[in-house]
């Protein structure tokens, strides 16, 4: 709810507060998630235990796209950008999960067929003639219609005096008599054209002689008609809103729709009511800049003097003060110490405290040496007082700290999140802005601002402190020169000589160390001299920065681990993920991509087979937060001398800040770090790029910058450990398909070509072919529905064999990914990993206790 608010809000004032509210509970969030996961040991984490008490489902609390996602653009950046087109992005690992964007594959033509050659000029021809005969003859038929409504009189023919106007039938047999021979009650000769005459069109047969009022018939005659036909749709649309009424109402009574539900006409015009209201933002602010400087001029023209006058009459006030108590006058206060605002505040000295100390500087004077070491002794007697106070103090905290973790080992960790740990400044800040919330808009009836207007009067008290506190130096200077005319005068008539004051010299602020920490120097710009134009020109032309195609993280499709909550937590086992947990892992690091400040990760790497969507989930990432992508995948980079690798990382870096958000991609990372170059690689020199990569790309990433580095990889373990785990801040890997993601796969995929009935059997294809990639099922089904197979289908129905038939007839026949392959990434996660590999640790220590423990329950049998 906090991310709508902050996306359709135009108040800029109120928008500020709920930004800070936003930011921090985003941060909030993302700390407890962290904390789980520190609980977990795991990326993966499953919190069913508090679902049930709340009686939620996982989909209940999945994370999802923000709304104000993605970034705006400047109109600078969307010129830069649409005056080349880009090329598509090109995976090696042939990632792919969307069979629907792929073209079909016509089979071979079957020889024992026939070929009929189409002459295709031909139905051209006769296509468009009969497009313009069907146009003809509409056109004809919308001329007799309006001959017939303009002009009655003249196309409705006549009828003759011998004509038959009326046909009398009278029979004659008895009531309780059937007719023996059927009368067909028709005449032959009537003109069909006097049947649509109504009553006008008699009366006007009937005064035809009366010439004056011939138009005035006609006239009521074409009245009469729309009347009638306007009443006729009226009725019909009357009735049918009837229906549609009675119908809704009962199906809402049974329980059959939601009554809340908003409809996809009614959630596409709610869509392009918000993307209008988000695009005034610009304007509200702007009008509230405009108000800032207006009312900040407005006051230095009407109150600035006043303002000077009052601040002057203030501290001539302490001056007169001081001199009718103490006969003399106080230090004037430093601007780099506050300058009279201390004065203000009262954090000066008082007459009464300035005479004390005057007497207290005299007393010292005049003690001897004998007293002076005294006292020196006598405070360093007490600094060691505090000091052993201080180590006593830390000695009890650090005893503290021993049994906490002692009854941990005993007992198991425990988390209690009223201690001041958990209050971290995200909490903080938000607890600050509900306050400040409700203090300053408790009172502000905001029905009464439908314009969505600033309110002036916060406006008028920010600026006036402002003004203040800008007219004060130079009123300080002034009357500093003033107090030191009245210095020299008080020294005059006291006979004493007059010295004036000294200027304090602010102190420099040091670090932890004595010298303190020294800034770092930035690196001067080695492309200063270019433009941004030529530098985008660059790197398209290198191919570095690619289109991609537009997808969601929702397209990867996967189901929940269902059981690994009970597993985990009663069974002490460590189960594997399901590909459905993938997509929120990914989404929760994306949330530092948009406009809120939020913490994020600055690099991940994506590990797993191929064919499990590792470049499909790099284009989602880059069309969820709609960034710029860079590629520097090893074929990309290798015609770039290694001599030009700090200039191109650097125009990388360059134009990645300048075209924020941006994604800088690494398809098959594990080559840029290789162990041993395979040679048929080695005219590529993959593993240039890992000299440069983490100190003139990756270090300078900032935090704060919406810049996010993403590697993918299909075989990890072929990279240097060291340099591969330094590079990727956090590693994510995909797990194998289990039975429910299969059943998924199998339904999106038959859907996209058929649709798939009730009685077809899901769950035993799921069973058989559990651990295929997503990419193997998906080419299946490609391959299975062709284009003749679709034709065939009313009379020959899909079955499940089908499809199992391809794995097994295909050569080489396709099988699932072994476990011993499948455990070298595993291997490599739990060592890449932080996070994995501490709860690899914990699971070793738990069998090895559980062992101990069996075999001491066997040696007591």
């Amino acid at each position: 709810m906090l991310d709508r608010c902050y996306d359709q809000t135009l108040q800029v004032q109120k928008r500020q507060v709920v930004t800070v509210l936003a930011e921090s509970a985003n941060r909030r969030m993302m700390e407890l998630q962290l904390k789980i996961k520190q609980m977990e040991l795991s990326e993966f984490t499953y919190i069913d235990g508090a679902l049930r008490e709340l009686h939620l489902i996982p989909e209940d609390v999945q994370v999802v796209r923000p709304c104000y996602f993605p970034l705006e653009r400047s109109e600078e950046f969307v010129a830069l950008t649409s005056s080349r087109k880009l090329e598509p992005l090109t995976s090696s690992s042939s990632d792919e999960l969307s069979a629907s964007e792929e073209s079909e594959e016509e089979p071979p033509p079957d020889p024992r067929r026939p070929v009929v050659r189409r002459d295709r000029a031909k139905e051209k021809r006769v296509a468009a003639l009969n497009l313009i005969l069907a146009h003809e003859k509409a056109r004809y038929a919308r001329i007799m219609l309006y001959n017939f409504k303009a002009h009655p009189k003249k196309f409705f023919a006549k009828p003759r005096e011998d004509a038959i106007l009326d046909f009398h039938y009278e029979f004659y047999h008895r009531p309780d008599q059937y007719m023996l021979i059927p009368v067909k009650r028709t005449v032959f000769t009537w003109d069909y054209r006097l049947k649509k005459k109504d009553v006008a069109e008699q009366a006007v047969e009937e005064v035809e002689e009366e010439e004056d009022n011939t138009e005035e018939l006609i006239e009521l005659m074409i009245n009469n008609r729309a009347a009638r036909r306007i009443q006729r749709y009226w009725r019909k649309y009357q009735e049918r809103k009837r229906l549609i009424r009675e119908r809704y109402k009962k199906s809402a009574f049974l329980g059959m729709i939601d009554e809340m539900e908003r409809g996809p006409d009614l959630g596409a015009r709610i869509d392009q009511a918000e993307a209008e209201r988000r695009k005034r933002k610009l304007e509200f602010d702007e009008a509230f800049v405009q108000a800032i400087k207006d009312e900040k001029a407005r006051i230095l023209q009407q109150r600035g003097p006043w303002i000077m006058e009052d601040i002057s009459d203030h501290i001539r006030a302490w001056f007169r003060d001081f001199y009718d108590h103490a006969h003399a006058f106080d230090r004037y206060p430093e601007i780099w110490e506050g300058g009279t605002l201390l004065v203000i505040r009262g954090e000066t000295m008082t007459p009464d405290e300035y005479l004390k100390e005057q007497e207290r500087k005299a007393l010292e004077k005049k003690k001897s040496a004998e007293q002076k070491k005294k006292e020196a002794e006598a405070r360093k007697k007490l600094k060691e007082k505090e000091k052993e106070k201080r180590l006593a103090e830390k000695e009890k905290i650090k005893e503290m700290k021993r049994e906490e973790k002692a009854r941990e080992k005993a007992e198991g960790k425990t988390y209690d999140y009223k201690k001041p740990e958990f209050a971290t400044n995200a909490y903080l800040t938000m607890q600050e802005a509900l306050a400040s919330y409700e203090k300053d808009w408790y009172f502000v009836d905001e029905l009464e601002n439908k314009e969505e207007l600033p309110i002036m009067e916060w406006i008028t008290l920010d600026k006036f402190a402002e003004v203040h506190q800008e007219l004060r130096p130079i009123v300080d200077e002034v009357l500093r020169a003033e107090r030191e005319l009245l210095q020299k005068a008080l020294c005059k008539d006291n006979k004493k000589k007059y010295k004036p004051a000294k200027p304090k010299k602010e102190k420099k602020k040091r670090g932890k160390g004595k010298k303190g920490k020294k800034k770092k120097k930035e690196a001067p710009d080695l492309t200063a001299d270019r433009t941004t134009d030529s530098l985008y020109e660059e790197l398209v032309e290198k191919n570095v920065i690619h289109t991609y195609k537009k997808r969601s993280i929702d397209d990867y499709i996967g189901d929940y681990n269902y059981a690994a909550y009970e597993r985990r937590n009663f069974l002490d086992h460590d189960p594997p993920a399901a590909l459905g947990e993938v997509r929120d892992i990914i989404r929760s690091w994306l949330f530092g991509m948009g406009p809120l400040a939020i913490p994020k990760p600055k690099s991940f790497c994506l590990m797993g087979p191929r064919g499990y969507g590792k470049t499909m989930l790099v284009e989602a990432v880059c069309s969820e937060t709609d960034s710029v992508l860079f590629d520097l995948s090893p074929t990309i980079v290798a015609p770039i001398p290694p001599a030009e690798m700090t200039m191109f990382l650097h125009v990388i870096l360059k134009m990645a800040r300048i075209l924020q958000p941006t994604v800088i991609s690494i398809d098959e990372a594990h080559k840029v770090f290789y162990k041993k170059v395979p040679p048929d690689e080695k005219h590529l020199d993959p593993t240039k790029l890992s000299k440069h990569l983490l100190k003139h790309l990756i270090k300078k990433i900032k935090k704060e910058e919406k810049i996010l580095l993403v590697g993918t990889s299909s075989a990890p373990w072929l990279a240097k450990m060291g340099k591969f785990k330094k590079s990727f801040e956090k590693f994510l890997i995909l797990p194998k398909t289990d039975y429910g993601s299969t059943q998924l796969l199998w339904r999106h995929a038959l859907n996209q070509k058929v649709g798939i009935g009730k009685d077809f059997p899901l769950s035993p294809l799921a069973m058989v072919t559990k651990g295929y990639s997503p990419q193997q099922i998906l080419d299946c089904v490609k391959h299975t529905l062709t284009i003749r197979r679709r034709m065939r289908l009313a009379r020959e129905p899909l079955t499940a064999e089908e499809l199992v038939e391809h794995f097994l007839q295909k050569v080489p026949a396709e099988y699932p990914i072994t476990d011993k392959d499948y455990d070298k990434f595993l291997k490599f996660y739990r060592k890449a990993d932080k996070l994995a590999k501490q709860r690899a640790k914990m699971m070793k220590a738990r069998q090895e206790a559980l062992a101990k423990l069996k075999a001491k329950q066997a040696k007591k049998k």
